[in-house]
């Protein structure tokens, strides 16, 4: 009796086991933190319609080495404002979904009415995704991000920037060394566009 015991407690702590690992094994979205600037200065008055295009010609963010690392990501994002958690319920978007959440924000800070939809009138934001791309090499995590922004009120005067930065980070345990490098560079390269500039070189300040 004492050895079946033993038996069946064993292959009910196993059972236990497999359950709490298939629980945790679940697919996952990945949640970019993302930092607004400390002093982003204000336009307020200014309206712009805000559109996101993913011009990417490689639309894999992840290289086949990184990608092992991410095996469970589901594809999908969530963005986390200055280091805290998503709100709940956790709201998670593709990639151009995340570029216009983050530069949504970034404009509302600096008092910058945003509408998603063009509109008669309304200065037209145009952000064009050209690379974002996450690479794992040896013990090192290697990330870069570029994007092109077009502001114009009418095809008369366009104002265009080119925003794009590289960053580097020492593997750790787990891929927690891949979302933190992938945050600070979106912070970066979010935060690196010149809005005021931007706005003037369009004829609109």
């Amino acid at each position: 009796m004492h050895t079946s015991l033993k038996r069946l407690m064993k292959a009910l702590l196993t059972g236990m086991l497999i359950c709490v690992i298939a629980a945790c094994a679940k697919p996952y979205y990945l949640t970019v933190n993302y930092h607004l600037p400390e002093d982003p200065g204000q336009l307020t008055g200014q309206t712009v319609s805000l559109v996101v295009e993913d011009q990417r010609e490689n639309q894999t963010v992840f290289s086949e080495s990184a990608q092992k690392e991410f095996d469970l990501w589901d594809g999908t994002y969530a963005l986390a404002l200055g280091g805290t958690s998503p709100p709940e319920p956790v709201e998670t978007f593709d990639l151009p979904g995340l570029f216009h959440e983050a530069m949504k924000n970034r404009l509302e800070v600096m008092q910058i009415n945003v509408v998603d939809a063009p509109a008669e009138g309304v200065p037209a934001l145009i952000v064009s995704l050209e690379k974002v791309a996450v690479d794992l090499k040896g013990k090192t995590w290697l990330s870069e991000i570029t994007y092109r922004t077009q502001l114009s009120r009418d095809s008369r005067k366009i104002a265009r920037e080119t925003v794009s930065g590289q960053a580097e980070r020492a593997k750790i345990l787990g891929v927690g060394g891949g979302t933190k490098l992938t945050g600070e560079l979106f912070t970066d390269v979010i935060n690196k566009l010149d809005v005021h500039r931007l706005f003037k070189n369009a004829g609109l300040l």
